[in-house]
């Protein structure tokens, strides 16, 4: 069991933008900590396909979407593949040789095997692809292996669709093609990275996104900044039709729902101004 612990002279002082102006149900999917995201209960109801940008080592949010509703998943990372594992597979053994490894942990050593069988299938499917706008040179990946969102939704046949993306920076490339197909999605789960370079990108994308912030919550694994502003942000929207405007004077965030990503320290409470 982990003791929580916290520097009572931090606090997080956020723009007034940043204060979610509605209310929905909530529900948390993924593992505890760092992984798991609160996302509104009535897009798990009317979504038909959920694309996950980033997997590394953990797909617990993925799996638990599946426990509520049987559904296609598309992940996008193209740097899991065998030699990822491999590797991962050595560490644990490693660390299990060295009994740095906690008895709740053992199974994440055949973590491997739980990703086989979660995606062994036509409808639930890993693309070791790279999310950025098409015509972009990374370094080390082949141009037919970076897709974006017009790539993906070129004839817009496919409805009804929950985005979850943490991809450690490269989120800012695509917000106007998550604004260009706004109708065709049912909730979105999103870590920003490097906010306090970058909130006026966030509120500008979020003056034009249609779906409306019901959720924030700050991964505490990242710096804060000498004006207190955090450097990580889970934020999640929701379609209009699914909210309530908040009249609730005592809502302060976090929530009871939310988990400190980091399980050593709580998470701080957050002003806005």
């Amino acid at each position: 069991m982990y003791k929580l612990v916290t520097n009572k002279d931090v606090k997080i002082i956020l723009p007034y933008f940043f204060y979610p102006k509605h209310k929905t149900e909530l529900i948390r999917l993924g593992k505890d900590n760092d992984g798991g995201y609160l996302i509104p209960t009535r897009s798990i109801e009317s979504t038909k396909s959920l694309c996950s940008f980033g997997l590394d080592d953990d797909f617990s949010f993925e799996q638990d979407f599946c426990k509520k509703k049987d559904i296609s998943v598309n992940c996008y990372d193209p740097t899991v593949d065998w030699r990822f594992w491999t590797k991962r597979f050595i560490r644990d053994l490693r660390n299990l040789i060295l009994f740095k490894i906690k008895k709740n942990e053992l199974k994440n050593i055949f973590r491997y095997f739980d990703y086989k069988k979660f995606f062994n299938s036509k409808i639930r499917i890993h693309h070791k692809k790279f999310i950025a706008p098409v015509g972009t040179t990374v370094s080390g990946i082949d141009s037919e292996n970076i897709i974006d969102l017009n790539a993906m939704f070129i004839n817009n046949t496919k409805k009804n669709i929950f985005l979850k993306i943490d991809i450690e920076g490269s989120e800012y490339r695509i917000l106007d093609q998550i604004i260009k197909y706004q109708t065709l999605i049912t909730g979105l789960a999103i870590e920003f990275h490097e906010c306090d370079l970058h909130d006026s990108k966030i509120k500008n994308f979020m003056e034009n996104f249609s779906l409306k912030l019901v959720h924030l919550h700050v991964n505490n694994w990242g710096l804060i900044n000498s004006k207190k502003f955090p450097s990580a942000l889970e934020l999640t929207f929701s379609p209009q039709e699914y909210n309530q405007d908040i009249n609730d004077a005592n809502y302060s965030l976090p929530t009871a729902l939310d988990q400190p990503c980091n399980p050593l320290f709580q998470d701080l409470p957050i002003k806005f101004e």
